[in-house]
């Protein structure tokens, strides 16, 4: 084709024919500038395609992520809250000459379960967002309704983990230096472990302890609670993008 056209230029030349030479120039001009138009044209649609694709795969994944951390809070946190705030409560009731103790080895038990999931910190995990923003591939996500919910949840689990430090205590140790926690045998306690914990648990340092933990408790709750309806959120809006309603 390229010859073609030289041929064409070169018989138009040696007849001397200026004019129609410059029309058939421009003519060429014209042809290449299309051509180029149509391949950045065909180029950009392939693009797109590719874009789109990668979009929906991290949208899949970060749906995936999300749905991971709310079946982790859940696990680790909410099923486990009830029975965390009985202990803390009823170290409270004691500390404040509320309550009778009946059987010394349930009791001290339902105290020690106050120190689950203690210490602050967040069990939540974040690898796939922090690999989309490092990659700068969050960007493909389209909708800025997605990816403002999006970096609405992630934040909000800096800030509650900053603020967890706050109000975390040392509930768990405390109660592991009383007594050696054997996982085979979680409910043992010595009668001579059991004499120290119950002189221990009236003391102001525990009370302090108690508070601080039911400080942290409370609070972890409520942000679990948002970050589950954030999750939500995120995950119907994701599901509507895929099915193409927004």
């Amino acid at each position: 084709m390229i010859k073609f056209f030289r041929k064409i230029r070169y018989d138009l030349m040696e007849k001397n024919k200026t004019g129609k030479y410059i029309k058939y120039a421009i003519g060429e001009i014209v042809l290449v500038v299309i051509g180029i138009l149509i391949a950045l044209q065909i180029n950009t649609l392939n693009q797109s395609r590719i874009d789109k694709k990668n979009e929906i795969k991290y949208l899949l994944n970060l749906k995936k992520e999300l749905e991971s951390n709310t079946k982790l809070d859940a696990r680790i946190i909410t099923d486990r809250m009830e029975r965390k705030l009985e202990g803390l409560n009823l170290a409270k009731k004691y500390i404040e000459n509320d309550i009778q103790i009946i059987d010394t080895l349930d009791f001290l038990n339902k105290i020690s379960y106050g120190g689950v999931f203690s210490g602050g910190g967040s069990v939540a995990t974040r690898s796939y967002y922090d690999e989309l923003i490092n990659t700068g591939n969050l960007q493909l996500i389209r909708k800025d309704t997605i990816k403002n919910a999006i970096a609405q949840y992630y934040g909000r689990l800096d800030i509650y983990e900053q603020r967890s430090y706050v109000s975390k205590s040392r509930f768990s140790s405390f109660t592991g230096e009383l007594r050696p926690f054997d996982p085979s045998k979680p409910s043992f306690i010595s009668k001579y472990d059991q004499s120290k914990m119950i002189k221990a648990f009236k003391t102001k340092e525990f009370e302090k302890i108690v508070n601080l933990e039911l400080s942290y408790a409370y609070e972890t709750s409520n942000n679990v609670r948002k970050q589950k309806e954030r999750a939500a959120l995120i995950i119907k809006l994701i599901n509507k993008e895929l099915r193409g309603e927004l």
